[in-house]
């Protein structure tokens, strides 16, 4: 009958050791679908028109707007200054790649209390001075080098994470970009859309109290009723609380610029003129295929490089297992004295290593590697998640477009309409045909559709622009930002397109 292992700590050790040499836990691909459900057409996507796809409503303001918010936005800042951050980590987690120097230094001086009783026959007796108090002095400096060597790979997989936290802060500092430019565009139309909104308020008003003037006159002449006149009156009065709401909403819109574009308050209202319309993107987008998010999507590609970074680190934790071998080498002078009796310095060269077997913690080795498997689960989880939002993103503002596209059509018909019945209003109440009351709702009809016309514009523009984000447009990542271990100054710049 064979004998029983003995269970001691060691064999346990080893049993973990022989175990960190399998792979971190492997997982499955994700899955994403071969075409977009919503899309009416499955088109290729347009490198160029994503890059800067601003420019893709045909507005300077817009654009040069958008520059200025990349330029100087606070957030933008903030994330560059995380990018050097991760830059200074790998800096640090490579260092334990290359040895390091020294130079140590050491002096000390010991008092001993003679009590004159040596044996005069004593070897040493003659050197030890006839005095109460023997001064003993010890002094040392080297120039000392260490390495440990990383013969199994935990301190290089540490670097390669490092390298992956690099390309995860590089891509959300690009995601703090598009935000910006996101919001700034958005807010934008927005803006635009409110002067509309309060162009035709001004317009209505001044209709309003035309015919409120007419009413007060017709009154006076005993061809209407006072229900006309107050009638009327009302409805002006409703026109201007409506307006006086409108420029609390566009003063809030104004300031929101100024704050994406690290400005003081007040600055967009001064400069810009409120004569433009909401633009909108002539071209149709091309929203190219799902696989597409992949490469282009910076949250997708920071959570790509956090799994990695995860990865890597669990790769690590197990590679700790694994015996350490370091070596010592040092050169230089040592001296010491005994009172005045003698003095002597010489020089001196070591050279040592040092082996070590981490089987007394292996307990809270293996917690590191739980720990580390835990949160590249977590990790992966997060690109799951990432992956899924990504899609619906697209999913949703290709159903928002079509669905906005066939809305405004709808109300530009209304419109024309509407503007139809309140022309044929105002005729037959000349030609008293018609009371003012049916005058006044043919106008309340009429500038309702125009801001609903409006409104319908701006909200076709604002699912536009969530198209081109959604898509992951407005960057693009040079080949060579990241691949290169020895070159992390490099991030990823946007193309020439994208800074027009």
């Amino acid at each position: 009958m064979p004998s029983r292992l003995p269970r001691t700590p060691l064999v346990w050790a080893l049993a973990l050791a022989l175990g960190a040499c399998s792979s971190v836990p492997e997982r499955p691909a994700p899955d994403v679908p071969d075409s977009w459900f919503h899309a009416v057409r499955q088109q290729p996507a347009d490198a160029e028109a994503l890059a800067d796809w601003w420019q893709r409503f045909d507005d300077p303001v817009l654009t040069r707007l958008v520059r200025q918010a990349l330029e100087n936005n606070r957030d933008i800042h903030l994330a560059m200054l995380r990018v050097d951050a991760a830059r200074a980590q790998l800096r640090q987690a490579r260092a334990g790649l290359f040895p390091t120097f020294d130079l140590p230094g050491s002096a000390s001086r010991q008092w001993i209390e003679n009590n004159n009783e040596q044996n005069p026959n004593s070897p040493i007796g003659q050197f030890i001075p006839d005095e109460d108090v023997i001064t003993f002095d010890n002094w040392e400096l080297a120039l000392q080098a260490s390495w440990e060597l990383d013969i199994f790979g935990a301190t290089r997989a540490r670097t390669d994470s490092a390298r992956q936290q690099i390309r995860s802060a590089q891509a959300q500092a690009i995601a703090a970009r598009l935000a910006v430019a996101s919001s700034m565009a958005q807010g934008y139309m927005q803006l635009r859309a409110l002067e509309g909104q309060r162009a035709l308020l001004v317009e209505g008003i001044e209709l309003a109290k035309g015919l409120e003037h007419i009413a007060r006159r017709l009154f006076e002449a005993g061809e209407v009723t006072r229900l006309d006149v107050e009638s009327s009156a009302a409805e002006r009065a409703s026109l201007q609380a409506d307006l006086d709401e409108l420029g609390i909403n566009l003063a809030e819109a104004r300031l929101a610029l100024d704050t994406l574009l690290a400005e003081p308050p007040g600055s967009i209202a001064r400069r810009l003129t409120a004569d433009a319309k909401v633009p909108l993107a002539d071209k149709p987008i091309p929203p190219g295929q799902p696989l597409d998010l992949l490469r282009r999507r910076p949250d997708l590609i920071a959570e790509a490089a956090q799994l990695q970074a995860a990865q890597l680190q669990s790769l690590a934790a197990r590679r700790d297992l694994f015996p350490t071998l370091a070596l010592q080498a040092a050169v230089g002078r040592s001296g010491l004295a005994l009172g005045d009796a003698f003095s002597t310095a010489s020089n001196f060269a070591r050279l040592g290593a040092t082996f070590g077997l981490p089987f007394l913690d292996y307990r809270r080795r293996g917690a590191a590697i739980d720990l580390a498997d835990a949160e590249g689960e977590s990790a992966y989880l997060g690109f799951q998640q990432a992956l899924a939002q990504a899609l619906e993103d697209v999913e949703r503002s290709l159903v928002r477009i079509d669905g906005q596209q066939r809305r405004l059509e709808s109300l530009r018909t209304t419109l024309r309409h509407r503007a139809y019945a309140y022309e044929l209003a105002q005729k037959s109440y000349r030609l008293g045909e018609a009371n003012l009351n049916e005058v006044l709702d043919a106008q309340r009809g009429s500038l309702q559709a125009r801001q609903q016309a409006l409104q319908g514009r701006a909200a076709l523009a604002t699912a536009q622009v969530a198209l081109f984000v959604a898509l992951g447009g407005g960057w693009e990542m040079k080949p060579s930002a990241v691949s290169d271990a020895d070159n992390t100054s490099e991030a990823p710049e946007h193309s020439e397109h994208s800074e027009q």
